[in-house]
């Protein structure tokens, strides 16, 4: 005979078994990231803030597939590649959390996408021409002014000073990327008050951008070092 304890513990084994194939089946992705840090609590928290650009501190530390696919979705510039990102996490590696902010994106960039409008077509008539009393006129004299004069020099021997090109300096100091302009305005003119700052448009982003760049990532990294607040480093702005 079977004593109490023993039938007790039977009776809870089919209970806890079920509960466990249940977590197996719907929530692979749970299972397998036992032990490895997460960052989804930071994602949630930058995504509230609207201050996705912070991300990039911590992008090369993300280990699970789930937030490093909403982690690249959110720093990408391209939507239609972040739609497939964030597409891909929801059906492969769901989560609580991060299936909200990929539906809400997903959203976001469709209600976007419907409400660009197409420019009209501007069509530009050939002005007439009437005939030219005086006969043909010169083959020169349709040349741009600025060609004539051109080679107006070089008949007469004047050497025409080439300008040399300007070092572009391609690499600035981030302080802030957010879809609402007058976001990025308030804190362009918060980090105005210490260094000068402007908001540059691009893409569906509004970047807030300290005026000052630099020829290199290594010397745009070292100015970062010395400002009070946080920054990444950004290229071609």
């Amino acid at each position: 005979m079977l004593s109490d304890t023993k039938k007790s513990i039977l009776r809870k084994s089919p209970a806890t078994l079920c509960v466990a194939l249940s977590v197996a089946l719907f929530f692979p992705p749970v299972l397998h990231s036992a032990g490895e840090p997460s960052y989804v609590e930071e994602i949630r928290r930058y995504v509230a803030e609207d201050k996705v650009y912070l991300l990039e501190n911590i992008r090369q530390k993300v280990i699970l597939p789930a937030e490093k696919l909403v982690i690249d979705a959110l720093l990408s510039e391209d939507g239609p590649q972040a739609v497939t990102l964030y597409q891909k996490q929801l059906t492969q590696y769901p989560d609580p959390v991060l299936d909200q902010i990929s539906t809400s994106r997903i959203a976001a960039y469709s209600l976007a996408k419907k409400s660009v409008m197409p420019l009209p077509r501007v069509t530009i008539s050939e002005p007439s021409r009437k005939p030219n009393a005086l006969g043909p006129i010169p083959e020169y004299v349709k040349q741009p002014v600025a060609l004539r004069k051109e080679k107006s020099k070089q008949e007469m021997g004047i050497d025409t000073p080439t300008q040399p090109a300007q070092t572009k300096k391609a690499f600035a100091l981030q302080c802030g990327s957010f879809k609402s302009r007058e976001n990025a305005e308030t804190l362009a003119k918060k980090i105005s008050r210490q260094l000068a700052a402007s908001v540059i448009p691009q893409g569906e982003f509004y970047k807030v951008i300290l005026k000052t760049h630099y020829g290199s990532k290594e010397e745009a990294v070292a100015a970062a070092k010395k400002i009070p607040f946080e920054t990444v480093v950004a290229q071609g702005l």
